[in-house]
């Protein structure tokens, strides 16, 4: 259950930042999607610290160096853009996505207990791909 509950926010994390991050790169920003965004990542946070690690610093750290780094930069990124203003936010959100993506996209690959989350991080990144940088309809223009 306590797995369940991690991951799922974990997800549901990715998704937010990922809908966040290629609607910025589109010019549509939503402070409000951020904020949320950064609250489900610090409850996914909480959850990780907590019940996966017994707020165990070394074995945190132990599991994979690489990891803990990445995502707390990716975390303080992220806490940052909830705070921060425009066009700072836009930057710290873009960059943030591409830092977890960098984690994200290959730990259902690598651990089994995640194992289910392949395909719905790999659709969520190649969504947020083409909804970013897929070509823009113009507008229609009416004859006046």
């Amino acid at each position: 259950m306590a797995d369940t509950i991690t991951f799922g926010l974990a997800f549901t994390g990715y998704a937010l930042l990922a809908a966040d991050a290629s609607r910025r790169v589109r010019g549509q920003c939503s402070a409000a999607l951020t904020n949320l965004c950064a609250l489900v990542i610090v409850a996914h946070v909480v959850c990780v610290w907590a019940l996966r690690f017994d707020w165990s610093f070394r074995a945190m750290f132990d599991k994979s160096p690489f990891a803990f780094v990445l995502f707390h930069a990716a975390l303080l990124s992220i806490l940052l853009a909830a705070l921060l203003a425009e066009p700072v936010r836009s930057r710290l959100v873009i960059t943030s996505f591409a830092i977890v993506s960098l984690g994200a996209i290959p730990a259902p690959f690598r651990y089994d207990e995640i194992a289910v989350l392949q395909i719905p991080v790999l659709a969520t990144a190649l969504a947020a791909a083409w909804y970013a940088w897929w070509p823009r309809q113009a507008r229609p223009t009416t004859a006046s």
